[in-house]
């Protein structure tokens, strides 16, 4: 009876955790379109400066898949930017890890010989994820993420912050 009781507690409790990152994963599920882009110095960047889209699909409770597209291109003669990067995203309720599977980018280290640059190796990190009513905040690689309703805040270390608007 005793071990009937723990098993019945430990499905509950499962179950309720489970439901938890499912309702999370519901909350950042979708195609995120890139609004603008503010730099440190307040320069703002919109359309055809500066595009971008984001996926987030679930594939379980506490994974998820996550392409994201970024095309700079700022006319003013500096070099094109695009980046292009896919991972896996695993949640719990307070912690996050992604595995990134691969990285193309051009325009940072560009050259004639080698436009583009791709980085298939694997990279893993792990960051903090925090929930407070509709609004879910990611932190990792000095990057922060808010997810609120159909708004998305991303910065990274001060250089910019980004807004993105969920469209599907």
């Amino acid at each position: 009876m005793k071990r009937l009781m723990i098993f019945l507690l430990f499905a509950f409790a499962t179950q309720g955790c489970s439901d938890r990152l499912s309702d999370m994963q519901n909350h950042l599920a979708g195609t995120w379109i890139l609004q603008n882009r503010q730099l440190h110095d307040g320069t703002v960047l919109r359309e055809p400066q500066i595009k971008g889209v984001l996926f987030w699909q679930p594939i379980s409770s506490r994974k998820a898949h996550i392409a994201l597209n970024l095309l700079e291109d700022l006319k003013d003669g500096a070099p094109r930017r695009f980046n292009y990067a896919a991972s896996t995203y695993e949640i719990s309720t307070s912690a996050i890890t992604r595995a990134r599977y691969v990285l193309v980018r051009q325009g940072y280290r560009s050259s004639a010989e080698a436009p583009m640059s791709v980085y298939p190796k694997d990279k893993k990190v792990k960051g903090k994820i925090t929930v407070e009513g509709d609004k879910i905040e990611i932190a990792h690689d000095d990057r922060q993420w808010v997810f609120e309703g159909n708004t998305l805040t991303t910065s990274y270390n001060g250089t910019w912050v980004d807004t993105w608007t969920r469209v599907q």
